[in-house]
């Protein structure tokens, strides 16, 4: 099995999506936990305006998540934060 790296996840969520929140919180974790990943911290930082309109929306939801994953993994679960139009952005960056 190959070793895992630690990624630090940003997620803007639809700021309608505010009362399911718990919902789309439960879609990321499975999208990461699928094939080899675990969350390790996770911290809703709550709704704020965006810096230029997203989807052609002015705020969204912030959540940050800190999980463990296979690198070659990555790439599928990019491609369904990408296709879930709960999320309005997704940004990955492997930790040091």
């Amino acid at each position: 099995m190959e070793n895992t790296k630690e990624y630090s996840g940003l997620f803007i969520i639809a700021p309608e999506k505010l009362d399911q929140l718990d919902e789309v919180k439960q879609s990321i974790g499975s999208s990461i936990g699928e094939k080899s990943g675990a969350i390790v911290t996770e911290n809703v930082i709550g709704k704020k305006a965006l810096a230029y309109p997203v989807k052609k929306r002015n705020e969204g939801v912030y959540y940050e998540v800190i999980f463990k994953a296979v690198p070659t993994d990555v790439p599928r679960m990019m491609n369904r934060f990408r296709i879930n139009t709960d999320i309005l952005r997704a940004i990955v960056d492997a930790r040091e």
